[in-house]
């Protein structure tokens, strides 16, 4: 069954973080009369067309789902050519602290759909334009400035290079709270 509507822009997860513009898509059936998409992103097909999004956004549910690299691929059926994927997620350093987390995500995720990569899985095409390490998540509440400060700075020296951070240095910082990653469907 396909979701009615011409929305461009998608919004996986959303639990009670509506888009406004946005098809908004979330597995608690409590949301169903309140305009979201009811539908459970551990089931394939999504109930949308292929080519049908210029964006879909997932901010902090792809970590809950038993299949990341299964949903990457879904993502690129429904996603246009260009269609920009923004995900944002706990880093694999700071996974577990929640009890309902399922996948650890590092910065190679789009790495395993790649054909250029000795193990790679599905046939998709995404080219990472992005990834970002933050030592604390994104928040529009005010902090202190001390812990701000820490925060710009951690995260600044992870980003220097993810892939030393992630084998050394996360360890010694007590994890990274969010990886961001922008990537772009290519048709």
């Amino acid at each position: 069954m396909q979701a009615q509507g011409a929305m461009k822009k998608l919004n996986l997860g959303c639990g009670r973080k509506i888009l406004p513009g946005y098809a908004n898509v979330d597995n608690n059936p409590l949301f169903k009369n309140k305009g979201i998409i009811v539908h459970d992103l551990n089931i394939f097909p999504y109930p949308f067309k292929a080519s049908q999004f210029d964006e879909i956004v997932m901010e902090h549910v792809l970590e809950h789902l038993e299949d990341p690299l299964a949903v990457l691929q879904e993502v690129y059926r429904i996603g246009k050519n260009g269609c920009i994927v923004k995900i944002k997620c706990p880093h694999f350093s700071y996974n577990w602290v929640h009890p309902l987390h399922k996948s650890p995500i590092s910065s190679w995720l789009f790495s395993y759909l790649d054909k250029q990569n000795f193990e790679h899985y599905g046939s998709t095409n995404f080219a990472v334009e992005s990834v970002k390490l933050f030592w604390l998540k994104e928040t529009k509440e005010k902090r202190n400035i001390f812990i701000e400060a820490i925060d710009k700075i951690i995260s600044f020296l992870a980003n220097i290079h993810i892939g030393i951070t992630q084998r050394v240095f996360c360890y010694y910082v007590g994890g990274f709270e969010e990886i961001q990653f922008q990537a772009v469907v290519k048709k």
